[in-house]
């Protein structure tokens, strides 16, 4: 895809607002699907994590793609180490509150596939860029 001059367009503005959709409706889904106060609060933990996760990732992706695929490989693995650290963090924390855990793992890996689908079109899309878009 090219710009007006002739320009190279960044395809990370129309999947940052991708990600953006996807996190607004997780957390009205878990804000308004949980009926059970303490469900509503994991749930919206997961959703958060699985978010920031999210933003850090496509941040650390749109770094790598500027290099090269290899460090945009790099970086799949480092985001992997991150959201697991991230969900055992967030299990921990709502069972030593007492808190189910089911509703954090759903909030979390709801909008944690939809963010994954996300961050690997927006790699193809910018190794496309990249290569010329003859790919």
């Amino acid at each position: 895809m090219t710009g007006q001059d002739g320009e190279e367009k960044d395809p990370f503005k129309s999947h940052a607002g991708l990600a953006a959709g996807v996190m607004v409706v997780g957390v009205a889904v878990g804000g308004l699907l949980p009926t059970v106060v303490e469900d509503r609060v994991s749930a919206l933990w997961g959703v958060g994590l699985a978010s920031v996760t999210g933003v850090v990732a496509l941040l650390l992706k749109r770094r790598a793609m500027k290099q090269d695929l290899k460090a945009a490989l790099k970086v799949v693995g480092v985001v992997f180490g991150l959201r697991m650290v991230a969900v055992v963090t967030g299990l921990l924390g709502m069972v030593s509150r007492g808190m189910q855990p089911v509703p954090f793992i759903a909030g979390f890996f709801g909008v944690y596939f939809a963010l994954q689908w996300i961050e690997v079109s927006y790699v193809m899309a910018a190794s496309k860029s990249a290569a010329g878009g003859d790919e």
